[in-house]
């Protein structure tokens, strides 16, 4: 019984952590765009705003990668690979916090980008959604 409790305590703060994290990111943007206009933009398939990321082993990056662009990091490397090789794109910049990323966003207006943490984004940037 014992080992049955610990168990449980065990999955059920995993899953309360997880969840957690997971709505704390947010994509972030001068400019009003829908949720559906942003996987096409970190697709290559938009250019109407410039994305930005946080470096590949980002959490952050992770959760937002997989939830809102459908894609993981590995596919998304090789999707990337593959506009480069045949000119029809140039993989987005790489910055390395929230805090390079938001001080981005407030000098770019026609920029887009996603934090790990909401609390950061000022009133200046509109939070297209939330991951």
């Amino acid at each position: 019984m014992k080992k049955i409790t610990s168990f449980l305590i065990v999955f059920v703060t995993s899953v309360l952590s997880f969840s957690t994290f997971a709505q704390n990111g947010v994509v972030v943007s001068q400019t009003e765009i829908n949720e559906e206009s942003v996987s096409r933009i970190y697709l290559g398939q938009s250019q109407v705003l410039k994305g930005v990321n946080l470096p590949e082993d980002s959490s952050a990056r992770k959760a937002f990668e997989e939830s809102l662009v459908g894609k993981s990091g590995e596919q998304l490397k090789r999707h990337w690979a593959k506009l480069k090789f045949t000119g029809r794109g140039t993989p987005l910049n790489e910055l390395k916090s929230d805090d390079e990323v938001i001080s981005f966003l407030l000098n770019n207006p026609q920029g887009i980008g996603y934090v790990s943490d909401k609390s950061k984004v000022t009133d200046e940037l509109n939070i297209i959604t939330s991951f």
